[in-house]
């Protein structure tokens, strides 16, 4: 089932508040600029998935790159009002956590299960 513009719009607006949220504890003011600091979490859509991402930013002087982004969940629409959920491992795979949630149940998870969060 292909999603329209109108749904991923009206689905963001439901994610709105938990990417403010997450922006509100883990975008730091005054970050320690010798290591990688995260600069944003925001949504992004490929097809029909849905993705939470960090950018991060280095001023190291080793760094490989001056911003990257990194996804830690994402969402895939399997139908009207459900999703697969999972999230980025430390293996750099995605791990499936559960099937056919609601949009409600996975930003739940998101919020109550700090695996699911950005590196902060």
């Amino acid at each position: 089932m292909k999603l329209t513009d109108y749904e991923k719009d009206k689905i963001e607006s439901q994610c709105q508040p938990l990417i403010e949220k997450l922006q509100s504890h883990y975008v730091s003011k005054n970050p320690d600029k010798k290591y990688n600091y995260l600069v944003n979490i925001y949504l992004k859509w490929y097809r029909n998935n849905l993705y939470f991402c960090g950018k991060y930013k280095s001023e190291s002087p080793d760094r490989i790159a001056d911003e990257f982004e990194d996804k830690f969940v994402r969402l895939k629409s399997t139908g009207k009002d459900k999703f697969d959920f999972s999230y980025m491992r430390h293996t750099g795979q995605w791990s499936l956590v559960a099937s056919d949630l609601t949009l409600n149940e996975c930003l739940e998870m998101i919020e109550n299960t700090p695996t699911f969060h950005p590196i902060g």
